[in-house]
């Protein structure tokens, strides 16, 4: 190497650390999206839209719906807690008497199933320990 680049070389080196190392160390880490306790409450409310959205549609139609897309127009919150990165699964019977609901988030997942306006089955499992949610009454 020649003499005058090895003068320099610590120069460079104090520039290199500065301009990339610090930057990346120093660095901030923010999340994105929603906290646990939201998360939580769009999870459990949307269960209980879900649950109106359906009586509302049984009264008008006699029989439950197995598709969101006949629920979302009822309630538009629902578009918003489904936002929610919520994973939804409807089941009806075949009559159309009773059905089925699973939502899960990061936190929780809820099952409820119906008939008519009863609940005939209900489970609730913690996904993320720690979080200070307990499954909803």
């Amino acid at each position: 190497m020649p003499p005058n680049l090895q003068r320099y070389l610590p120069l460079i080196l104090i520039a290199f650390v500065l301009l990339f190392i610090l930057p990346a160390i120093l660095k901030k880490h923010t999340t994105t999206g929603l906290s646990t306790k939201a998360q939580a409450l769009a999870t459990v409310g949307a269960l209980s839209l879900i649950n109106k959205e359906e009586q509302a549609f049984k009264v008008a139609h006699g029989k439950f719906t197995s598709s969101l897309a006949d629920l979302v127009p009822g309630h538009p919150k629902l578009a918003t807690d489904l936002g929610a990165g919520l994973d939804v699964q409807l089941e009806t019977s075949t009559n159309g008497q009773s059905y089925l609901v699973r939502i899960t988030s990061n936190i929780f997942s809820l099952v409820r199933a119906h008939t008519g306006t009863t609940v005939t089955a209900k489970s609730c499992l913690v996904l993320k320990s720690g979080s200070g949610v307990d499954c909803p009454a």
